[in-house]
């Protein structure tokens, strides 16, 4: 606590002057700390502090937003699909038919590469995008629960042979594949698409 001092307060009746003035003093000293710890007082009625909520608020959300995410997955507004639960079921309602996907591979390489020259850079662009197209068109057919998987080559004619094979493990019942190779005055190229079923 802190105290006035008076200049020339000393004993006598100055000295009780100045011992007045000494508890008035005092007295203020002590008005000061009521009023401190009441409005400390006031505080402990008014709740936590605005920090303090904004903590709490924070920490909420976080907590919020990590059980939402593990509960129901990843957000699809992220552009992420949500995976659907399994069905159990073993067979697909529509089957890969190798005889309808050969048609679109076919109609695919014949009408972009008719009179399609060799070129190192321009093929290894050709490849990527003939695999996007058939995929695309292969996709449209509807075949549900399937997976496809869509490989292009592209070589230059220039009396070689050129031998392509593949090998798979999966169910010969419901997996398939389709294949066909286009070949002009200057390149040959071979496309394959397989199909595999996803129980």
């Amino acid at each position: 606590m802190k105290t006035l001092t008076v200049p020339g307060g000393g004993g006598g009746g100055e000295g009780g002057k100045g011992s007045g003035r000494r508890k008035s003093s005092v007295g203020l000293a002590g008005q000061r700390k009521a009023s401190t710890s009441s409005g400390g007082a006031q505080g402990g009625q008014a709740g936590p502090s605005l920090i303090g909520l904004l903590a709490s608020k924070r920490l909420a959300k976080k907590f919020a937003s990590r059980f939402h995410s593990r509960r129901f997955g990843r957000l699809s507004g992220q552009g992420i699909p949500i995976q659907k639960e399994p069905s159990y079921r073993m067979q697909p309602h529509n089957k890969f038919q190798a005889e309808k996907v050969e048609v679109v591979i076919r109609t695919q390489l014949e009408d972009k590469l008719g009179k399609f020259r060799y070129s190192p850079k321009i093929c290894a662009n050709m490849t990527k995008i003939l695999a996007d197209d058939i995929k695309a068109k292969v996709k449209a057919l509807n075949f549900d629960r399937y997976k496809l998987v869509c490989h292009v080559v592209i070589g230059q004619k220039k009396d070689q042979a050129v031998m392509t094979c593949s090998r798979c493990a999966w169910d010969d019942k419901l997996d398939n594949y389709a294949s066909y190779t286009f070949q002009n005055a200057h390149i040959f190229c071979t496309a394959s698409v397989f199909g595999i079923y996803t129980e």
